[in-house]
Formats: C-alpha cells, structure tokens, sequence
C-alpha cells in the first residue's frame, strides 16, 4: 500500500508565513517600547514632582520678606535661590543671607547697574569711569575672595522688547567696558555672570566674543535670550561650553496675553505643555540649562511659576536630564553647597 506524501508548502506560502511571524515579533517589539516609554514617562512624572530645585532667576523684593522667601522655599522643595539682584529693593539683601545661608545665590550688579540707568540713562551703562562702578568693581573682588557674592547678575544690557515698562527699557554694547572689567573679575573667582540680552545678531555677537575671551566665566543667558529660535540656541551651546541657559519667564503663566504673536513665541512650557523642540533642544544639551521664576513683579505667581517648570517643563525630560536641568547644573556651575 502505498503511504500518503505530503505536499511540501509552495514558496508563496513559506513567505507569507515569514511575514506573519516578523510582523509579530515587530508587534512585540513595539509594544515593548512602547511599554518602555510609558515607564519612562511615569519615572519622569513622579521625578519631577519631588525633585529639589535650583531657583537661579529668583529676585528678593520688597514684598517677600526673607521669613516668607525661606517658607516659599520649604513648602516647594526649592533648596537654593537667587542668582539675580533685587531691581526695586530691599537694596540690602544681607538678612536673606543671614536666614538662608548657603541655600541663598548672592551676586553683585544688578542693583548697581539700574541705578545707574535711572540716573544716566542707557549710555551710563557703558562708562566705566562713573563712580558707581568704580565702587562695584573695587568692592566685588572682596566679596568674591570672602564668598559673599558667587557672580554678577542680572546684568539687563538689552530688553528693548521684553520688558512691559518702556521707561525701563534700553540696549547696550554687551562687551563694553564695564562689563568686561566684571568677566576679568569672575574669572579670578571662578564666578558666573547671568546677562539679560536680546537675540539681536549684534547682541549674540558681543555674548560670543567674551565667551570666546573668558572661557574660566560661566554665562548664563536669563530667560534664554527671550528667543524662539532653537536653531541660533543650538549652535551658541555648541560651539561655546561655558554659555548656559535658564528658563524662567517663558512660561505660560508669566503672560496674561498670549495671542499676541511674539508673545506666543515667548512661551515655551506650561502646567500642560512643552514645546517639543525644546524639549528636544535640552535632550541634546542635558548639561547646559537651569530653571527659575523670575518673580519681578507681585503679580507674579512663584507656586504656579514652580508648578509648571515641574509638570510642563521637567516631566517631559528624560530622568538623567530631570536632575541635571533641576539643580545639578546650577549647584556644579554657581558651586552651591
């Protein structure tokens, strides 16, 4: 009796049998990752929520007493402030050193730089011999040697169209003198300065040839240079290793008009959103951003301030970029303690 042969199958059947088992294993694999990412995601969520933060645009005004700063602090997990001078007073920032100690970023210039621009206007600002700087200069070698001061800022050189009140606006020769004496100053010291600026090409030109000059001075650019143009970000943290970035004021929040066309460009991140690109952008350059609040006026809200640079901003990163961007960078750059 003769057995039954099976038919081997044809070679459109292997094939097809080929890509069923391969369209499985890509299932599996992108549900995989896409498991994957949803961990990641949640890691990030419950990161960002209670991770310590370096407040490094933080201004000490007259409406927030150092007993009110010191519990602001406290109850949102902020473990260092300041960074930035107190542009309408208390002139003396000392009893917020006194209560905060270590926890409170001292600097020198800001309060200097607007009196002078109240009392000589803009072309003030780029005379050295005013006694004002005379003063600052003399005195900031000292303060930095005794650690009372760790850098200078908010040094404000141009915020033509950033800032909301006219009669306080204006735009100076970033590299002129006087701010030049200030980076030979920080050099020395190891100190960073944080410089208020404008995307204007002259502008990113002069913050590029003291980089270029004073490598030993960390520049942090406040607010990130108020710009949209991630592509001009990239390349300035690309080819100079000591210019950083912080991100306070380009939240939602900050604007009560977003439909302004600028203004929407401004805003970067709120308690429900980030722009990807920029997520992207600070992916690409985990080392070179801070956060802050920049609370400048009392309308300024610093709890919703903080709430969305935890939800909107750091819970999109990655958690190795979470702590960086959080505290790390600022704590290796202003050598906090």
């Amino acid at each position: 009796m003769r057995g039954c042969s099976r038919s081997k199958p044809s070679g459109g059947s292997q094939i097809m049998t080929q890509i069923r088992t391969l369209g499985l294993a890509l299932s599996g694999a992108a549900l995989m990752l896409a498991v994957a990412h949803a961990q990641t995601s949640l890691s990030s969520k419950e990161l960002a929520e209670k991770v310590p933060i370096a407040d490094v645009h933080r201004h000490v005004q007259r409406w927030v007493s150092p007993s009110l700063l010191k519990q602001q602090m406290e109850e949102q997990n902020v473990a260092w402030s300041g960074a930035v001078g107190p542009p309408f007073g208390p002139w003396d920032t000392e009893p917020y050193f006194q209560l905060l100690g270590k926890k409170y970023i001292p600097t020198a210039g800001q309060v200097e730089l607007t009196s002078i621009y109240m009392q000589h206007g803009a072309g003030g600002l780029t005379d050295i011999s005013l006694d004002t700087y005379k003063n600052l200069l003399q005195a900031s070698d000292q303060l930095f040697a005794t650690g009372r001061i760790k850098g200078f800022g908010e040094l404000i050189l141009n915020n033509q169209t950033t800032n909301p009140v006219a009669a306080f606006r204006r735009k100076v020769k970033i590299d002129a003198a006087p701010v030049e004496a200030m980076f030979k100053i920080a050099a020395k010291h190891r100190g960073f300065i944080q410089i208020h600026a404008e995307d204007d090409a002259d502008s990113v030109d002069q913050i590029k040839s003291l980089a270029t000059q004073y490598k030993e001075v960390s520049i942090v650019l406040s607010h990130c240079l108020f710009t949209a143009n991630v592509a001009l970000v990239r390349s300035l943290l690309g080819q100079h290793e000591n210019i950083y970035c912080e991100m306070s004021a380009r939240s939602r929040s900050h604007f009560p008009n977003v439909d302004n066309e600028r203004i929407r460009q401004r805003v970067i991140y709120g308690e429900d959103f980030a722009k990807e690109e920029w997520i992207q952008l600070m992916e690409e350059f985990p080392t070179r951003f801070m956060v802050g609040t920049d609370t400048y006026n009392p309308n300024v809200n610093f709890e919703k301030n903080v709430s969305e640079i935890r939800k909107g901003l750091l819970a999109r990163l990655q958690p190795s970029t979470i702590e960086l961007v959080a505290y790390k960078n600022a704590q290796r750059v202003m050598r906090l303690e």
